[in-house]
């Protein structure tokens, strides 16, 4: 028997090649679900690293079901992270050349760090990849 998992774990389409499926992609909020992660889909063979990050914002003040003004996340150390690198750099999630079509990434933040999130190209073969937000456990 098939058990229907997106009854707990939703996914929302935060970034996608306009020109193959569509301007879909956009803020994600996170309010009312007890977890939140990242899929990365590469849909073409990565030949340049293809560098996401990640933004948040608020709610915005006059309409609470739509964002306020983003701003970028700050790495947060983890015990994966770079040792030397505190409080600087921004959340950044790097697809490395050489990744092949067909491949499935993931990624999450340690914590909420705003009521929406939105994924942002950086540079590289960006356009190869579809991003999902996967929200889990409603509230």
């Amino acid at each position: 028997m098939n058990i229907n998992i997106a009854s707990q774990n939703q996914g929302v389409l935060a970034f996608a090649n306009a020109a193959a499926i569509g301007s879909l992609g956009g803020a994600v909020d996170i309010r009312y679900h007890v977890h939140f992660g990242l899929t990365f889909q590469v849909a073409a063979d990565i030949a340049a690293d293809a560098i996401f990050e990640i933004e948040a914002a608020p709610a915005d003040v006059a309409n609470p079901c739509v964002p306020g003004a983003f701003h970028n996340v700050e790495e947060v150390l983890t015990c994966r992270s770079a040792w030397g690198a505190v409080g600087a750099a921004d959340s950044k999630i790097t697809i490395p050349a050489g990744t092949k079509a067909g491949s499935i990434c993931t990624a999450t933040l340690p914590c909420k760090p705003d009521a929406f999130i939105r994924v942002n190209e950086v540079s590289g073969d960006t356009d190869k990849v579809v991003v999902v937000v996967v929200l889990g456990g409603p509230k």
